[in-house]
């Protein structure tokens, strides 16, 4: 049985478009408070912060997430581990720590239980890996398989990061390669060879929580996790929440090379990467990059890295200290004032950006 032929996208490749999202939340009002709730003890979640966070006490935050999605591997422990990792990297990106999840979970009653059995096994063994345990949840009959955990977590005050924290001339840092939504595609497609399906599905399970105890570490306190809408869409509501703009050296941008290649050769890109280019096609200025290209940058991941934006001091502390504890992050841009905030420009490496040479 292939887990990924149930579904029509994979994984965070299944979120509703981007430019419908903008929409209903333009409608529901930008703030809880539209609907009667209380918003005194409020820190963030009003808009699209990656989690809500609750001021219990002076010195004590929760943060609170939902996050499930469609499968991202034909083996089903490996989409649960996969889908807890991804579910708890939304609280690493506002800078807490995940302790209790609950499961949500939609299953066509056909499959077997033992599929279910193997998909719970994977998403308790990441869980325990982030020191985090699973306290129940709540299931349905559904006709294409989903999962996904309500998360819960806690942090400081002060060590908060937040989408609206980016200021001008902060270097912005990536902790992944992009590609596995493509991978993904790909593999559906049945056109990815295993090397590439285990590639991404190494990425996919690899945690944020080391990425963001590192940037606490470091001082930073602007941070957001790159998922459906890919690198661009995830950056530009960053830079509407801080009011800014920003520069990103495409060249710099880590890609899995096997994703390049079925996007170069195989032309395999997800349909809801083409939409994000599509629907943000007008807020960045692309240059004369590829069009591939433009739309690898929107590819849909699935636990994707962290965008971290930093003061030059605190990309060069944490830059120092990443490779030690097996972190990929690279510096791909900087954020600017200035202009619309949200719009993004793209510069080639070597036109006086003194970047280093693209992975």
């Amino acid at each position: 049985m292939n887990l990924l032929n149930l579904t029509a996208a994979g994984g965070c490749a299944c979120k509703i478009p981007l430019e419908r999202m903008d929409a209903l939340l333009e409608s529901l009002g930008a703030h809880p408070a539209a609907f009667g709730g209380r918003t005194d003890n409020l820190v963030a979640g009003t808009q699209r912060d990656d989690a809500a966070l609750y001021r219990l006490t002076s010195d004590l935050t929760l943060a609170f997430s939902t996050d499930f999605g469609t499968p991202v591997s034909q083996d089903a422990e490996i989409w649960g581990r996969i889908a807890a990792t991804n579910a708890v990297s939304d609280i690493y990106a506002m800078g807490a720590e995940p302790f209790l999840a609950l499961g949500i979970l939609g299953w066509p009653p056909e499959l077997p239980h033992e599929t279910i059995a193997q998909l719970m096994r994977g998403a308790v063994r990441a869980l325990a890996e982030c020191s985090t345990q699973l306290a129940g949840g709540h299931s349905i009959a559904s006709e294409s398989p989903v999962f996904g955990l309500c998360v819960i977590g806690a942090t400081q005050p002060g060590h908060v990061m937040l989408q609206s924290n980016a200021r001008p001339g902060q270097r912005l840092i990536l902790t992944k390669p992009l590609g596995t939504g493509i991978v993904i595609a790909g593999q559906k497609a049945e056109v990815a060879s295993a090397e590439a399906v285990s590639e991404a599905e190494s990425l996919m399970l690899a945690s944020n929580r080391t990425a963001c105890r590192l940037a606490r570490d470091s001082g930073i306190d602007a941070a957001t996790d790159v998922t459906g809408y890919g690198l661009i869409g995830h950056l530009r509501t960053m830079l509407v929440a801080s009011g800014c703009a920003a520069t990103v050296f495409p060249e710099a941008v880590p890609m899995l090379r096997h994703a390049v290649e079925l996007a170069e050769e195989h032309g395999i890109v997800p349909n809801s990467a083409e939409r994000t280019y599509f629907a943000l096609e007008d807020r960045v200025d692309w240059a004369d990059l590829p069009i591939v290209r433009r739309i690898a940058l929107c590819d849909p991941q699935t636990s994707g890295g962290l965008l971290l934006s930093a003061s030059p001091d605190q990309a060069r502390t944490f830059l120092a200290r990443a490779p030690e504890y097996g972190v990929p992050a690279v510096e791909i841009g900087e954020v600017t004032g200035g202009g619309s905030p949200g719009t993004i420009a793209m510069k080639p490496l070597g036109h006086g950006t003194g970047k280093g040479t693209p992975a």
